[in-house]
């Protein structure tokens, strides 16, 4: 059953019922290797998935092809992220909902949870909702849940995570794995191990 909590901020506590995660460098460690997928597709620089709305339609289905192979490779190598396996489960018994949102296809990412045993309430790919940056796809997140957006919690290792929240309207957390971002953060807490969320969560 959903419980609501409550989420310890520098600016005060809030609402929580429900935590969105990504996917690559949040909950596994990063299994994808973008420079060699920027050179299959010929594309050095910028967002992929932007990217591929410009292109012709067969361009577009056979970059999509290449993407997907990629995504399906790169699940054989796919393992948790330090200290990320146990506050997924920490949180589900705090009877908070759970996602994960993710820029990867449907398949790869139940690839992804079956091989890794991974259990949440909600999958979210790019099929099902414009992908972040955008805000629509934690709408559709919370619509899901059946939760405010206000009480949904986006964690992510990426301005594209909180930058996302942000623009829906929901609470979001930067997960730095130790490493100083390279741009401005903006999100409401800062955590450099998925573990550490836990002391904010009451």
């Amino acid at each position: 059953m959903n419980r609501q909590r409550s989420l310890r901020l520098p600016g005060g506590h809030r609402p929580l019922r429900a935590i969105a995660f990504d996917l690559d460098s949040t909950l596994t460690r990063p299994y994808l290797d973008f420079t060699r997928l920027r050179k299959q597709l010929d594309f050095p620089e910028g967002d992929i998935l932007q990217w591929l709305d410009g292109l012709s339609p067969y361009q577009r289905s056979e970059a999509i092809q290449i993407i997907e192979a990629f995504e399906q490779d790169g699940v054989e190598n796919v393992t948790w992220n330090d200290s990320a396996q146990e506050p997924v489960e920490a949180v589900r018994a705090m009877g908070l909902l759970t996602a994960i949102v993710t820029r990867n296809s449907r398949a790869s990412l139940r690839a992804v949870c079956k091989r890794l045993a991974i259990t949440v309430d909600q999958l979210v790919a790019r099929e099902d909702a414009p992908p972040k940056p955008h805000p629509a796809c934690l709408h559709y997140t919370a619509e899901k849940l059946a939760v405010p957006i206000e009480q949904l919690l986006m964690v992510g290792d990426y301005r594209h995570d909180t930058d996302a929240g942000k623009a829906a309207g929901a609470m979001t957390v930067l997960l730095t794995n130790g490493k100083s971002p390279t741009w401005i953060v903006t999100a409401d807490l800062i955590v450099e191990r998925l573990s550490d969320l836990l002391a904010h969560i009451e």
